[in-house]
């Protein structure tokens, strides 16, 4: 089990209790004495989005909003959240949402990626972030990509799903906005791996 300790800003300083366990999440997140914490176990536990919301002032950024949205079976998101501002503790705040992220992939997002993979290697069809696997190939936007031409690319707060041989089959997913974009990330850079490899094993054996 791991306990952080959560201030959302500047008007709510209140320290709140986000608790990290193997079989649930519990977020100090309501404001009732009787009533103050949302719990989401493992097992209803079934996606999520996260990233950094920047704060826009009169000419230029001031500040930033950390971001996690859990998603429950029922389609209702448990929002984990917190503010700096004019980089004030930019460094503190920025290790915490690492630690949670690191955290919640490591008690529950790996094991939901890894069973999407089992999906793929059992060849049932499943869809992610509205890309749509099936067999060798993912199809999105009435497009389709054969895994052995499929590239990713990965920047800070999104990545893009691109074919190798035709430019105009590409498609932008942002980790905050896209639901599960990370785990789709996940899923797809383990599934071109094992192409990878498939595609030298074939080879090392023609030689």
């Amino acid at each position: 089990m791991k306990e952080f300790t959560i201030v959302r800003g500047l008007f709510d300083t209140r320290k709140r209790s986000l608790i990290i366990d193997e079989n649930f999440i519990k977020f100090e997140n309501k404001d009732q004495r009787n009533d103050l914490f949302t719990i989401i176990n493992k097992e209803d536990i079934a996606g999520i989005r996260y990233g950094i919301h920047f704060i826009d002032g009169y000419k230029f950024i001031i500040g930033r909003e950390y971001q996690i949205f859990i998603r429950d079976k029922s389609n209702k998101e448990l929002k984990i959240f917190f503010k700096l501002f004019y980089k004030r503790k930019l460094d503190e705040k920025h290790q915490l949402y690492c630690d949670i992220i690191d955290e919640l992939w490591d008690r529950f997002l790996g094991d939901i990626a890894y069973n999407y993979y089992l999906k793929f290697k059992n060849n049932e069809k499943f869809s992610i972030s509205g890309i749509e696997i099936v067999e060798n190939k993912i199809r999105f936007d009435k497009k389709e990509i054969l895994f052995e031409d499929l590239e990713l690319k990965q920047y800070h707060h999104h990545f893009m799903i691109f074919s190798r041989e035709d430019n105009y089959k590409n498609k932008m997913l942002y980790y905050l906005k896209d639901k599960d974009a990370v785990i789709l990330f996940s899923v797809l850079k383990t599934i071109i791996k094992d192409e990878q490899l498939r595609t030298k094993e074939i080879s090392d054996r023609s030689v």
